[in-house]
């Protein structure tokens, strides 16, 4: 084994936990229908850990995915975006799809997430409108 191997090995094993810690927090933010400031710290985090593991690694689609993520968490940090039900449930198959990426991170590079990555960016615009109007 490499070290990259090791580092790898690493980061799967801590993003996997990152990712269940993530799908906790928004289940209990979906709950709350609330701007929880230390809750939404923590799952942006998480998503941030995943995200920066990801770009070390030179895991493009991992980065990709766990960054409009961490985008949607930042605007709900931030106050500007309720965690309607529509953008929790985007969400949580985001993070779903990431699992599927970890787990099978060989092929990871070659599996679409333009379903998640739109999921995410309608649920925003969506949930904006509804605020909005």
């Amino acid at each position: 084994m490499t070290q990259r191997d090791d580092v790898l090995e690493i980061y799967l094993e801590e993003t996997l936990e990152r990712l269940d810690s993530i799908e906790s927090g928004l289940l209990t933010l979906e709950q709350r229908r609330e701007c929880d400031t230390r809750l939404v710290n923590s799952i942006f985090r998480d998503a941030h850990s995943v995200k920066a593991g990801a770009n070390l690694l030179e895991l493009f689609t991992i980065e990709k995915l766990s960054h409009d993520l961490e985008n949607v968490l930042e605007r709900i940090r931030q106050c500007t975006l309720e965690p309607s039900e529509m953008v929790v449930t985007a969400s949580l198959e985001a993070v779903d799809k990431l699992r599927e990426l970890v787990e099978n991170v060989e092929q990871s590079e070659s599996i679409s997430i333009r379903l998640h990555t739109a999921m995410l960016d309608m649920a925003v615009k969506r949930t904006l409108e509804e605020a909005g109007g």
